[in-house]
């Protein structure tokens, strides 16, 4: 009757086990995953503003400027000077 009984003692805790160990693994997966996408995201925004600041020039400090998206201490912006827009970079 004891052996019974560690028996399904055992198989019961090994059942929660897994199923927090499970739980577990699936949270740190999707919290990996959501960390990876976002990193990727920040990453592409610091290409882009490099790749725009290369192209087109970097602010020269004259003129209202709207910003179009800012990353870390990066901003491209757009500024209108006599009727033409220009992309410029604020690094």
């Amino acid at each position: 009757m004891r052996t019974i009984k560690y028996i399904a003692t055992f198989i019961a805790g090994f059942i929660c086990a897994s199923a927090l160990f499970a739980f577990l693994t699936m949270r740190v997966a999707h919290d990996k995953f959501d960390f990876g996408r976002k990193n990727g995201i920040v990453t592409g925004r610091l290409d882009a503003a490099k790749a725009i600041g290369d192209e087109f020039g970097f602010y020269d400090g004259h003129g209202p400027y709207k910003v179009l998206f800012s990353v870390k201490t990066t901003d491209v912006i757009s500024i209108e000077t006599n009727g033409i827009k220009i992309v410029r970079v604020i690094p």
